[in-house]
């Protein structure tokens, strides 16, 4: 069989230039395209000023970088093609995609240092797709100044305008190239407004600077902290940057995601590590890529915990530890309840209950206590008032415990930090300390629900509940209705508790 080789043009199609503008940039990423090309046009020895300009009809980014020669120009325009090396703009595709995303028409202007000429490249779309000269475009050159030394970029035709559109740009310019602005490498203004550094409200002492080397020996760096407040809306983690750009933002590389660590910011530099061709995210199957998040994982173990033990010190107002202990007083109650009895059995040690004259189980301690005026400590009044004259209501103390087949056994708990993959509580019993009941604080379901006392509070049944099982004699299927019987007399005692305080007066209840 006889074969013949044939050379097939293979140019792309005329449309592909606009095509590139539907690539998914936002505003502020394509923005940050152009602002990319400037920094990496820095002159040496000279700060480097960059001048954005945003309306509704036209966006411009000026920078007084070391501009672009006739040759230099022309490359700038040839999709793919960079000498750039080690710099932020490297791929040869920023300028144009950038451009086409954000308008149908724009326009380069360059005079660069020692070359006395100015050059403009103009592209409308429209012609664009129109013309017979297929993937040509003209060039504009004029005479200047051999000292002047710029490059501005105008784009028209905007695709996309909305109210605030500068502020949004200006935000996300401050927090993605914030190491060069910081280090007062570069100037960047919008509408004539300086970008500041972005700043955070850190905890005290809790700022740590860290530069540590991978195992494939590139150097990893950054810092970490913990926020005052914390987020509920993921604006937490670490901003990531590559040779000063930044790449993602709040990510979550090495930490997770988890409510109790929404505390944690900071930055992170890895320069070795490759990025995709439109720089929004590092390429993460790499080896580059794993061995930082190894090493990460190490730095950030001690943050991590610092971080959990701070946000359970948050959830654990005052407040709820105030309800978590009546739902303890209430569930001392709930546990005598007489459906138990074949668990809990009666006792007859004098010191360990009271009887009444029907032969029923008394509290351990007296919760309220009837005060008469006659044993008042207060002055008496000649005419008191309606809320005076209420019976008087003292809350003492109450042992938090339960019987066991007769053996009176005490009860505590705790909330502690179990593990994400534990269960979302844990019980110990020992015979001389009594019952240990711990609320998992890394529980997904502990950050979700807003009550923590009656969270908690389920915990204690459940955990009742299954040592009578392990210790009274209760079936496995008797467990759950175990656990629901003292919920429902906890609630219902609780419930009545809580209904008379706000009534109640005296020297004990505050």
């Amino acid at each position: 069989m006889t074969r013949e080789t044939h050379i097939i043009d293979i140019t792309p199609d005329q449309s592909l230039m606009p095509k590139l503008g539907q690539s998914g940039y936002s505003v502020p990423q394509a923005i940050a395209e152009l602002v990319d090309n400037a920094i990496d046009a820095r002159m040496d020895g000279e700060g480097l000023r960059i001048s954005l300009k945003i309306g509704k009809n036209e966006v411009s980014v000026a920078d007084n970088g070391q501009g672009m020669d006739r040759e230099e120009v022309q490359a700038a325009m040839v999709l793919g093609r960079s000498s750039k090396k080690d710099q932020l703009g490297e791929f040869g595709l920023g300028l144009k995609t950038s451009c086409t995303s954000l308008g149908t028409a724009f326009s380069v202007t360059t005079s660069k240092a020692g070359v006395p000429f100015e050059y403009v490249i103009e592209y409308d779309e429209n012609e664009w797709v129109q013309s017979d000269d297929l993937w040509k475009i003209k060039l504009e050159v004029a005479a200047r100044e051999a000292e002047h030394h710029y490059t501005v970029i105008k784009v028209i035709g905007l695709r996309r305008y909305y109210p605030g559109m500068a502020d949004n740009i200006t935000r996300d310019l401050q927090r993605r190239f914030a190491p060069f602005i910081a280090n007062g490498d570069v100037e960047i203004t919008v509408n004539k407004k300086p970008c500041r550094p972005e700043t955070h409200d850190l905890l005290e002492d809790s700022r740590q600077e860290f530069e540590i080397e991978d195992r494939l020996g590139h150097r990893v760096r950054g810092w970490y902290g913990l926020l005052k407040q914390g987020s509920n809306k993921g604006y937490y983690g670490f901003h990531t940057y590559r040779r000063g750009r930044m790449i993602t933002t709040y990510d979550k590389i090495a930490i997770g995601e988890h409510p109790t660590i929404s505390r944690i910011i900071g930055e992170i530099h890895l320069d070795e590590v490759p990025v995709t061709h439109n720089k929004r995210e590092f390429i993460k199957t790499s080896e580059e890529y794993a061995a930082a998040v190894e090493t990460l994982k190490a730095e950030f173990q001690e943050l991590l915990r610092r971080a959990r033990q701070k946000a359970s010190s948050d959830m654990l107002n005052r407040s709820v530890k105030n309800e978590m202990e009546r739902w303890k007083d209430s569930l001392a109650r709930a546990v005598q309840a007489g459906e138990l009895k074949p668990y809990t059995a009666q006792v007859t040690t004098p010191s360990e209950a009271k009887r009444d004259p029907e032969g029923e189980e008394l509290l351990l301690v007296d919760v309220e206590q009837r005060q008469s005026p006659e044993s008042s400590s207060e002055p008496a009044m000649d005419e008191a008032s309606p809320r005076e004259r209420l019976p008087r209501m003292t809350h003492k103390k109450l042992r938090h415990a339960v019987k066991v087949k007769g053996k009176t056994v005490d009860f505590r708990h705790e909330f502690a930090p179990l593990g994400a993959k534990a269960s979302w509580k844990n019980w110990s019993y020992d015979v001389a300390s009594g019952l240990d009941v711990y609320t998992n604080q890394d529980f997904p379901a502990y950050f979700v629900t807003k009550d923590k006392a009656f969270y908690a509070a389920i915990h204690i049944a459940e955990s009742i509940a299954e040592l009578f099982v392990q210790e009274a004699g209760a079936s496995a299927e008797e467990m759950d209705d175990i656990k629901q019987l003292i919920l429902r007399k906890a609630a219902a005692v609780k419930d009545q508790w809580i209904e008379e305080e706000p009534e109640a007066v005296g020297p004990d209840c505050g």
